[in-house]
């Protein structure tokens, strides 16, 4: 099979020029080729980008010599360059050799030609071969060492006696050295005795256990200087089969600091809430106990139970604010808690035999911010006192069941049932003027949910509403740098967006 090439040939007879094409036509190659005798057509026709020139040695409008200088004035030296002369001008086309040159035949040995123009083609290719891998290797190393000195991340990998065999100039600006001052270095070299047999250990167990790790570590320069560094380290082996440790380090001694700060702000928050709570609390007792002494001092006895009916109200709050003051989280409880406190309080309160009427629970665990929790325990309130005012007359026997049911992406769903008298047929409780209805639909309404009696054996309501989510509580404060992914996180969480 032919092999098309394109034949540049400088040449002043054209039959000599036949003669080459010819002869490269019996060596298999199909050629394109041009010939010209002065510099202007040859200028011209290296535009053509020829795959060869093949250059008589001695032309009167144009010597071989200075056909090469052209070549390479226009920098293609790569294109193979055959000197054609006669025996008498061997001499000229050996010197043409020393100045570049790819081949040189002798006219009267021309069946060389086909073979010599093999040659030089591959040898051509195989150059050009090596230059695009030399320059694509070039790239690299310069995209390599733009990409490494501009990252923030301190690089380096060691050999197995903890010599560095290279770093980044990132250590510049985290550790304030130079490359010089730690290439080729130890540990022991570089750091004081203390820092440098902690780092010679971590790395060591890298090596040893042949396993990647990350660390927290502390170092201190001999200057007194001390940073947080988090760093990755990496076991590898190189093309020679060399065992080394690779690693990426961090400065992180800002964020450290700023975990720090975080994790004060809030203890310090925690203890105010906690301190809010509890004085809220204090301050509704107070407000409880003016109720208790203002119905005491009634003789009527409707306006002294609507006291006491407001007295229960305040202490179902206090209860609120009391968990709150106790609890770990003291912006949000565990609603399920509350309600078995608040209905042991209720019968306590109101001086329930538990022979005669039990309290049963079916409680699931709820959490509920602020916001809900008081209206939810409101609603509680005003049922269970319904059903402990009402439903069991005359020393009648029963039961209170009260059940509070809520699963991911569901309503929470609070009922108080009770298997006593229940209401009368034609009692419409959503038109009733009784405070304590009324109140019920109004906390309804704030929950954004519903407050509906249900079918039962005597009284059943319950209240269904969407669940407000609780912001989540953050990590307790920890050594510095425990939790440094989750700084931004816990800002958020527990300030708000503004924080």
């Amino acid at each position: 099979m032919s092999t098309r090439i394109r034949v540049l040939i400088l040449e002043d007879r054209s039959e000599d020029a036949e003669l080459l094409i010819d002869e490269l036509r019996r060596s298999y190659f199909e050629p394109e080729w041009r010939r010209v005798e002065s510099e202007p057509e040859f200028t011209v026709h290296l535009g053509w980008r020829p795959d060869v020139i093949l250059a008589n040695c001695n032309q009167p409008l144009l010597a071989s010599a200075r056909a090469l200088e052209l070549v390479r004035e226009h920098n293609l030296d790569t294109i193979p360059f055959i000197v054609v002369s006669a025996a008498s001008d061997e001499d000229v086309a050996l010197a043409m050799l020393r100045k570049g040159a790819t081949d040189f035949l002798l006219n009267d040995r021309l069946a060389r030609l086909g073979p010599a123009v093999r040659r030089a083609l591959s040898e051509t290719k195989l150059r050009d071969g090596i230059r695009r891998a030399e320059q694509a290797l070039r790239a690299s190393d310069v995209r390599f060492s733009s990409f490494m000195n501009n990252s923030p991340a301190l690089a380096f990998i060691k050999d197995q006696d903890g010599r560095i065999l290279y770093i980044n100039n990132t250590c510049e600006q985290v550790w304030g050295m130079t490359l010089s001052d730690c290439f080729g270095k130890t540990n022991h070299q570089i750091w004081p005795a203390e820092v440098a047999g902690r780092l010679l250990v971590n790395d060591t167990d890298v090596i040893e256990r042949d396993e990647s790790s990350q660390r927290m570590e502390d170092v201190s320069f001999r200057g007194g200087r001390t940073v947080q560094m988090l760093t990755f380290r990496f076991p590898f082996t190189d093309g020679d089969g060399k065992r080394l440790l690779g690693g990426v380090s961090i400065d992180v001694s800002e964020l450290v600091q700023t975990q720090e700060a975080l994790s004060s702000a809030l203890a310090a928050k925690e203890l105010l809430l906690k301190e809010v709570h509890h004085r809220v609390k204090n301050n509704l007792q107070i407000v409880s106990s003016l109720l208790s002494m203002g119905a005491e001092t009634l003789h009527d006895t409707t306006a002294a139970r609507a006291l006491q009916d407001s007295q229960e109200r305040v202490q179902c709050m206090a209860l609120i604010h009391e968990r709150l003051h106790f609890n770990d989280e003291p912006d949000r409880l565990d609603f399920r808690e509350y309600v078995t406190k608040l209905a042991r309080d209720l019968f306590y309160s109101y001086g329930v035999d538990s022979e005669r009427i039990k309290l049963r629970f079916e409680l699931q665990p709820v959490p509920l911010g602020l916001n809900q929790a008081i209206p939810c325990g409101l609603v509680l309130n005003e049922l269970l006192t319904n059903s402990l005012k009402y439903a069991f007359p005359n020393q009648r026997r029963g039961e209170i069941l009260i059940k509070l049911n809520w699963a991911e992406e569901q309503p929470v769903k609070l009922t108080v049932a009770d298997n006593g008298v229940g209401l009368p047929v034609d009692f419409d409780w959503k038109e009733s003027q009784s405070l304590g209805l009324r109140i019920m639909r109004i906390l309804g309404r704030q929950l954004e949910g519903t407050v509906q009696q249900e079918a039962g054996p005597g009284t059943v309501f319950s209240l269904t509403f969407p669940r407000t989510v609780p912001p989540e509580t953050p990590p307790s404060a920890t050594k510095p740098g425990a939790v440094i992914s989750r700084l931004e996180q816990t800002a958020i969480s527990r300030f708000g967006h503004t924080a």
